[in-house]
């Protein structure tokens, strides 16, 4: 048997991640009012395919986010729209949808202020929530 390469996810490896843990995918942008993803997101999506290939009892929810300078329904469909677009993209790529789930949070999750152009592009994001580790949800 092959030894476990020890991938990891954002510097997290698979000893180091819990059950309701949030994982901000750094790096992961979008183009304004786009769900789209473009080739300089797949090196980091990359990493999250092989970590969760190497660890199929890893179960995550991708959460997109949205700053709040859009009206609820647009930043709700927006961000379960850029979420999609990982879950499909790691789907492509071979990661059982029994991994994956997606959700979008819209503008109820700032984690920045919303107030300057930094605080929104940090609003933009996509997140991991480790749902579970040992493949029961």
């Amino acid at each position: 048997q092959k030894p476990k390469k020890n991938t990891k996810i954002e510097g997290f490896s698979r000893a180091e991640i819990t059950k309701g843990q949030i994982i901000e995918l750094n790096s992961l942008s979008f183009k304004m009012n786009d769900a789209t993803l473009n080739s300089s997101n797949y090196p980091r999506l990359n990493e999250v395919y092989e970590f969760l290939k190497e660890n199929k009892d890893v179960v995550i929810e991708i959460g997109g986010h949205t700053s709040g300078l859009c009206d609820d329904v647009y930043c709700n469909k927006l961000s379960k729209d850029r979420a999609k677009s990982v879950a499909e993209y790691l789907e492509s790529k071979g990661i059982p949808m029994r991994q994956l789930s997606y959700k979008g949070y819209g503008k109820t999750k700032p984690i920045a202020s919303n107030n300057t152009t930094g605080g929104r592009r940090k609003n933009q994001r996509v997140e991991i929530k480790i749902l579970s580790t040992d493949g029961q949800v």
